[in-house]
């Protein structure tokens, strides 16, 4: 395989981009290129990067201690906009968070707040310059009924999958998904209601069934948070990133942040976790995407995995997936490179028994197939056969008929 530097795979805009999210600028790869004052950049592009990325309230931070970076009045004035309405979505998040997890305590259901606002308050220099979409919940399996009653009550709707399910669809649908989410029409937030932390059980089955004694409870802007401790939680912010192929570099300044933070004590456990749980390849793939993007340091144990052989190919199988295209929707002809080398990926993740075979079933089935096809959950691997097939199918009526699907 190809060696590559960070710069040989980053346009100017993009390397950009990388110093402004760098927790100390000063570290970044990019920095004595810029140090001199901003060069002449393609600013839409640029400006498309930000919101791909979904980092407009971060880089609005950065570029008021990086005095040499003058960005274009009218993207200034945009980017301000963002870091005001994150803010308040940060206020808010935090209030329905607080809410659901007080709520399933009284109701005696275990629960945790994953990523999001936790994570900002504790990681970030400015809580509110985090980017936040959605609330992510997980809650012990056995009452997940119970919570989503009490989402339902708090008046959110389930809005993904949208159709109505019996009892045996809504089996089939967990066994190849990890959440439902839900939408609060009134203002517009989100919560993901999760029974396991990856979509793929076989990625973190030891996290999926020791979850509820990792718990600790932290203080986010004066409300009492339920959150992973700091090992485990670091872990599963390196597993969802690197499952979505750090599609969105938020994800990855959370490793910058976070790595920065974590005690002597906080790394060699995390260190553990990841040798524990056949994570080394993911975790050092990570390790090294962060320090040759954003400047990470590496501390000794995580040293170790990102000099990893299997860490550097996976980090460079990743970089084009961090810059290039969002991934197209499943079984999208137009699409079917993005595919080929995000299954690709996909299957590199792990390499514990059953995890690849479980991983290439998520890849070919589409869950909402559910609603057209009856798949028990014993039969899920039917799904794998029907699901490419049914996409090409809307792939020709497209065709033939465009705008009828």
């Amino acid at each position: 395989m190809a060696h590559h530097t960070p710069a040989e795979m980053m346009d100017l805009e993009q390397r950009l981009l990388a110093l402004l999210l760098a927790s100390a600028p000063e570290d970044s790869p990019f920095f004595a290129e810029f140090a001199a004052g901003a060069p002449q950049l393609d600013w839409q592009h640029f400006a498309d990067l930000v919101d791909r990325h979904r980092v407009g309230a971060l880089v609005h931070h950065a570029v008021k201690h990086l005095p040499a970076i003058q960005l274009p009045e009218e993207l200034a004035e945009t980017l301000a906009g963002t870091q005001q309405r994150n803010m308040q979505r940060f206020m808010r998040t935090v209030s329905v968070t607080a809410q659901l997890t007080e709520q399933f305590a009284a109701a005696g259901i275990s629960a945790a707040a994953l990523k999001g606002a936790a994570i900002a308050q504790q990681y970030y220099r400015e809580p509110s310059s985090r980017e936040m979409i959605d609330v992510d919940l997980l809650v012990e399996p056995g009452r997940y009924d119970d919570a989503e009653q009490i989402v339902l009550a708090a008046g959110f709707e389930r809005t993904y999958p949208s159709f109505e399910m019996s009892p045996s669809q809504r089996a089939s649908f967990k066994a190849l998904h990890n959440a439902f989410s839900y939408l609060r029409r009134s203002d517009r937030l989100q919560v993901d209601l999760h029974w396991r932390t990856s979509q793929n059980p076989a990625l973190m089955p030891h996290i999926d069934a020791q979850w509820p004694s990792m718990v600790q409870t932290v203080d986010v802007a004066g409300a009492k948070l339920p959150v992973l401790g700091p090992a485990a939680h670091f872990v599963y912010v390196m597993v969802h990133g690197a499952k979505h192929g750090w599609s969105r570099l938020k994800w990855l300044v959370d490793v910058d942040r976070i790595v920065r933070q974590l005690s002597p004590e906080q790394i060699s456990e995390a260190e553990r976790l990841c040798r524990e749980y056949q994570l080394e390849r993911l975790a050092g793939g990570t390790l090294r995407l962060a320090r040759d993007i954003l400047g990470t340091p590496s501390p000794n144990g995580f040293a170790m995995l990102s000099a990893r052989d299997d860490a550097r190919n996976l980090a460079i199988l990743e970089m084009p997936m961090i810059f290039g295209e969002l991934p197209g929707q499943q079984h999208s002809v137009k699409h079917w490179q993005q595919y080929l080398v995000r299954m690709r990926h996909s299957l590199s993740l792990h390499s514990g028994a059953g995890y690849r075979r479980s991983a290439l079933l998520r890849e070919l089935a589409r869950p909402l197939d559910i609603e057209t096809v009856a798949v028990r959950p014993g039969s899920i691997w039917t799904l794998a056969l029907i699901s490419p097939v049914l996409g090409a199918w809307r792939a020709l009526k497209r065709l033939v008929a465009p705008g009828q699907i």
